[in-house]
Protein backbone atom coordinates (compact mmCIF):
# COMPACT_ATOMS: atom_id res chain seq x y z
CA UNK A 1 0.00 0.00 0.00
CA UNK A 2 1.31 3.42 -0.86
CA UNK A 3 3.07 5.65 1.97
CA UNK A 4 1.94 8.71 1.11
CA UNK A 5 -1.26 10.23 2.20
CA UNK A 6 -4.42 8.39 0.31
CA UNK A 7 -5.91 11.13 -2.03
CA UNK A 8 -9.25 11.55 -0.47
CA UNK A 9 -10.20 13.14 3.27
CA UNK A 10 -10.86 10.47 5.41
CA UNK A 11 -13.97 12.17 7.36
CA UNK A 12 -15.02 11.96 3.82
CA UNK A 13 -14.58 8.75 2.66
CA UNK A 14 -16.29 7.20 6.35
CA UNK A 15 -19.56 9.48 4.98
CA UNK A 16 -19.49 8.46 1.35
CA UNK A 17 -19.46 4.36 2.24
CA UNK A 18 -21.98 5.03 5.09
CA UNK A 19 -23.87 6.86 2.24
CA UNK A 20 -23.07 4.09 -0.24
CA UNK A 21 -24.38 1.42 2.62
CA UNK A 22 -27.50 3.38 2.82
CA UNK A 23 -28.14 3.84 -0.84
CA UNK A 24 -27.24 0.39 -1.82
CA UNK A 25 -29.23 -1.43 0.61
CA UNK A 26 -32.52 0.60 0.25
CA UNK A 27 -31.96 -0.33 -3.15
CA UNK A 28 -31.63 -4.26 -2.35
CA UNK A 29 -34.97 -3.82 -0.46
CA UNK A 30 -37.02 -2.58 -3.06
CA UNK A 31 -35.50 -4.82 -5.83
CA UNK A 32 -36.14 -7.87 -3.55
CA UNK A 33 -39.82 -8.73 -4.02
CA UNK A 34 -39.30 -8.21 -7.94
CA UNK A 35 -36.42 -10.00 -9.53
CA UNK A 36 -36.82 -13.02 -11.24
CA UNK A 37 -34.77 -15.83 -12.15
CA UNK A 38 -33.05 -13.86 -15.05
CA UNK A 39 -31.86 -11.33 -12.57
CA UNK A 40 -30.56 -13.73 -10.35
CA UNK A 41 -28.83 -15.42 -12.98
CA UNK A 42 -27.41 -11.33 -13.47
CA UNK A 43 -26.24 -11.71 -9.92
CA UNK A 44 -24.77 -14.62 -10.34
CA UNK A 45 -22.61 -13.85 -13.42
CA UNK A 46 -21.74 -10.47 -12.07
CA UNK A 47 -20.16 -12.33 -8.59
CA UNK A 48 -18.38 -14.77 -10.87
CA UNK A 49 -16.35 -12.06 -12.87
CA UNK A 50 -16.22 -10.10 -9.97
CA UNK A 51 -13.87 -13.36 -8.70
CA UNK A 52 -11.95 -14.00 -11.46
CA UNK A 53 -10.83 -10.61 -11.55
CA UNK A 54 -9.88 -10.15 -7.94
CA UNK A 55 -8.13 -13.79 -8.30
CA UNK A 56 -6.34 -12.56 -11.68
CA UNK A 57 -5.48 -8.94 -10.11
CA UNK A 58 -7.76 -7.37 -12.24
CA UNK A 59 -8.56 -4.39 -9.73
CA UNK A 60 -10.58 -2.37 -12.22
CA UNK A 61 -12.46 -5.50 -13.69
CA UNK A 62 -13.50 -6.37 -10.10
CA UNK A 63 -14.72 -2.76 -9.54
CA UNK A 64 -16.61 -3.34 -12.96
CA UNK A 65 -17.88 -6.17 -11.49
CA UNK A 66 -18.71 -5.16 -8.26
CA UNK A 67 -20.58 -2.55 -10.11
CA UNK A 68 -22.90 -4.52 -12.26
CA UNK A 69 -23.66 -6.58 -9.70
CA UNK A 70 -25.10 -3.92 -7.41
CA UNK A 71 -26.35 -2.58 -10.50
CA UNK A 72 -28.88 -5.04 -11.16
CA UNK A 73 -30.69 -4.29 -7.70
CA UNK A 74 -30.45 -0.25 -8.54
CA UNK A 75 -32.22 -1.14 -11.80
CA UNK A 76 -34.55 -3.60 -10.48
CA UNK A 77 -35.46 -1.30 -6.94
CA UNK A 78 -37.08 0.84 -9.94
CA UNK A 79 -36.20 4.57 -7.99
CA UNK A 80 -34.51 7.00 -10.10
CA UNK A 81 -33.79 8.61 -6.99
CA UNK A 82 -31.66 6.02 -5.59
CA UNK A 83 -29.69 6.07 -8.85
CA UNK A 84 -29.28 9.40 -9.27
CA UNK A 85 -28.04 9.03 -5.73
CA UNK A 86 -25.45 6.28 -5.74
CA UNK A 87 -24.22 7.86 -9.19
CA UNK A 88 -23.55 11.28 -7.15
CA UNK A 89 -21.42 8.87 -5.05
CA UNK A 90 -19.42 7.62 -7.33
CA UNK A 91 -16.38 9.95 -8.12
CA UNK A 92 -16.21 10.10 -4.43
CA UNK A 93 -15.83 6.47 -3.73
CA UNK A 94 -13.67 5.82 -7.15
CA UNK A 95 -10.46 6.40 -5.83
CA UNK A 96 -10.80 4.98 -2.50
CA UNK A 97 -12.54 1.72 -4.22
CA UNK A 98 -9.12 1.01 -5.74
CA UNK A 99 -7.45 1.17 -2.38
CA UNK A 100 -10.06 -1.25 -1.28
CA UNK A 101 -10.36 -3.75 -4.40
CA UNK A 102 -6.59 -3.60 -4.74
CA UNK A 103 -6.20 -4.82 -0.96
CA UNK A 104 -8.72 -7.40 -1.67
CA UNK A 105 -7.05 -8.74 -4.65
CA UNK A 106 -3.71 -9.60 -3.03
CA UNK A 107 -5.46 -10.49 0.47
CA UNK A 108 -7.96 -13.43 1.60
CA UNK A 109 -11.45 -11.18 2.15
CA UNK A 110 -14.81 -12.69 2.57
CA UNK A 111 -17.04 -12.31 -0.84
CA UNK A 112 -20.76 -11.07 0.56
CA UNK A 113 -22.34 -11.60 -3.09
CA UNK A 114 -23.06 -15.47 -2.61
CA UNK A 115 -24.82 -14.73 0.78
CA UNK A 116 -26.54 -11.90 -0.53
CA UNK A 117 -27.90 -13.83 -3.68
CA UNK A 118 -29.12 -16.65 -1.63
CA UNK A 119 -31.01 -14.47 1.15
CA UNK A 120 -32.36 -12.69 -2.54
CA UNK A 121 -33.29 -16.46 -3.73
CA UNK A 122 -34.96 -17.00 -0.10
CA UNK A 123 -37.26 -14.15 -0.51
CA UNK A 124 -34.89 -12.57 2.35
CA UNK A 125 -34.92 -8.84 1.16
CA UNK A 126 -34.19 -7.16 4.61
CA UNK A 127 -31.01 -10.20 5.55
CA UNK A 128 -29.66 -9.13 1.34
CA UNK A 129 -30.23 -5.61 2.40
CA UNK A 130 -28.39 -6.35 5.58
CA UNK A 131 -25.32 -7.93 4.27
CA UNK A 132 -25.35 -5.26 1.67
CA UNK A 133 -24.90 -2.48 4.30
CA UNK A 134 -22.64 -4.20 6.26
CA UNK A 135 -20.13 -4.96 2.52
CA UNK A 136 -20.08 -1.16 2.07
CA UNK A 137 -19.45 -0.12 5.82
CA UNK A 138 -17.07 -2.86 6.26
CA UNK A 139 -14.91 -1.49 2.93
CA UNK A 140 -15.12 1.80 4.23
CA UNK A 141 -13.39 0.38 7.68
CA UNK A 142 -10.73 -1.04 5.89
CA UNK A 143 -9.59 1.28 4.30
CA UNK A 144 -9.37 3.30 7.56
CA UNK A 145 -7.50 1.13 8.93
CA UNK A 146 -5.10 0.50 5.61
CA UNK A 147 -4.74 3.81 5.58
CA UNK A 148 -3.82 4.27 9.80
CA UNK A 149 -1.45 1.83 9.27
CA UNK A 150 0.32 3.20 6.10
CA UNK A 151 0.67 6.53 8.23
CA UNK A 152 2.08 4.94 11.31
Amino acid sequence: MPAEPPPFDLTRAREAFENAAALHGEATRRAAPRLDAGHLQRLRDADAAYVAALSDGRVRDAIEADDAFHGVLLEVAGDPDLRVSVDLLVPRIRRMDLYVFTRKAFDDHVNTHPDIVSALEAGDGERAAALVEVSFREAGEDLMEVVRRSAS
